[in-house]
């Protein structure tokens, strides 16, 4: 399997409007973070024609041909999606294996629907998916500008709703992934997003996010704000910063962000989609095929892996493409049992946003406030919180003081 080329940093001018708590990309339908995505009608196509490897770019830039070649399919390894409705009716996902995880009635609109379809394909299309033996969860998110719409059962408590990314990303730690991929930005700074991040940390469930496509500063207002998650920024086939990703202190690696053809179920046609939302399955999907390749490896060496691997000209870390364009050749050509099982994306520059290592320790000892936890069963309250008894509206366990960091010798 060949390396990808390397990666330079382009420059440009020109900012796009901000959008917030939409998804991030793709399809300039728009879904929804996906600000100054652009989107050109592909070839006349009805939806439902097949989209092959020769239309996907990213299938030859990243020589997935010879991955496949030589076994790198993702088999064994499960990753979570956070996005739109999945439709596996659509042909390029035939005979992969995907379940719907979605724990409340959430209803996608077609915008949601064409991103969700598209970033599953990226990931485990028998076609051209990084990825095509890994166990792809699905679950819906709720983006209502887009026409989506969640049921009364997603109702959750303390204002903790099934259908927000905290509770999803607990769910999909719960239910067994590995990797979780969100093409989604998120500007909220909750207590109850940090403390999902943290348990991802803490267990080694790699959470990989789009960096935006604002074409401006702006990585405060997505995933990859917080400390240990996979920030992904764009990168066109010349390998130079596309010029509507957005960049900041939090972006990890950049990956290709289109022209990719995805189904546009409002339109009934295909189109060209561009955009960070494309980046971040692929990057998720790189990690997969890693993992499959070097299974006693420990999260924290992927991501070291992942940073030590990538390729760039400007020697070092840069706000535009992070550590550089990931390479899934060098990621399945080097044992990461080299590098240190320390997380290598702690530190993002942001004070006191966390979560830190401490913080993850918190969550595992059961000394965070479950009133800030969402959506976590395996969770047991352990602290010394005597008020915490008294509010009626917690489903979690509480068994005050007991923590071992109370009876650590």
């Amino acid at each position: 399997m060949g390396s990808s080329p390397m990666v330079t940093t382009n420059h440009t001018s020109g900012r796009l409007p901000l959008r917030r708590l939409r998804l991030a990309g793709a399809c300039a339908m728009t879904l929804a973070l996906a600000a100054g995505a652009i989107t050109l009608p592909a070839t006349p196509a009805h939806a439902a024609d097949p989209i092959t490897a020769a239309e996907q770019p990213h299938f030859a830039y990243y020589h997935l041909d010879q991955a496949r070649a030589k076994g790198y399919s993702g088999k064994g390894v499960t990753i979570a999606l956070l996005d739109g409705e999945v439709d596996t009716s659509v042909p390029e996902l035939a005979g992969a294996t995907i379940i719907d995880k979605t724990p409340c009635t959430v209803t996608s609109g077609t915008q949601s629907k064409s991103h969700g379809t598209a970033m599953a394909s990226l990931l485990v299309s028998k076609e051209y998916g990084v990825a095509p033996d890994a166990t792809l969860l699905a679950y819906r998110t709720n983006y209502i500008k887009q026409g989506d719409k969640a049921e009364s059962d997603c109702r959750g408590h303390h204002g903790n709703n099934l259908d927000e990314p905290e509770w999803l990303i607990n769910q999909a730690i719960t239910d067994g992934a590995q990797i979780i991929s969100i093409s989604a930005t998120n500007g909220q700074v909750s207590d109850s997003v940090k403390w999902a991040i943290a348990r991802a940390n803490a267990l080694g469930v790699i959470v990989v996010s789009g960096a935006g496509n604002d074409n401006e500063e702006d990585t405060i207002d997505t995933f990859g704000k917080w400390s240990g998650v996979v920030s992904v920024s764009a990168i066109d086939t010349s390998g130079k910063r596309a010029e509507y990703s957005s960049w900041g202190k939090g972006v990890t690696v950049a990956a290709v962000g289109g022209p990719m053809v995805a189904h546009d179920f409002e339109t009934g046609t295909n189109i060209n989609a561009y955009g960070t939302s494309n980046a971040t399955p692929l990057v998720a999907g790189f990690l997969a095929l890693a993992k499959q390749k070097w299974p006693n490896a420990t999260s924290n060496q992927l991501l070291q892996l992942l940073t030590h691997t990538a390729r760039t000209d400007q020697g070092g870390w840069n706000k535009y493409i992070g550590y550089g364009g990931a390479d899934p050749g060098a990621m399945v050509n080097t044992d990461p049992s080299q590098y240190p099982d320390e997380n290598p994306i702690m530190d993002k520059g942001y004070a006191d946003l966390g979560p830190t290592n401490e913080e993850s320790q918190q969550y595992l000892a059961g000394l965070v406030d479950p009133r800030r936890i969402a959506g976590d069963p395996t969770y047991t309250y352990r602290g010394l919180d005597e008020s915490i008894l008294k509010d009626t509206d917690i489903p979690t366990p509480i068994h005050l003081g007991t923590s071992p960091r109370y009876h650590a010798k």
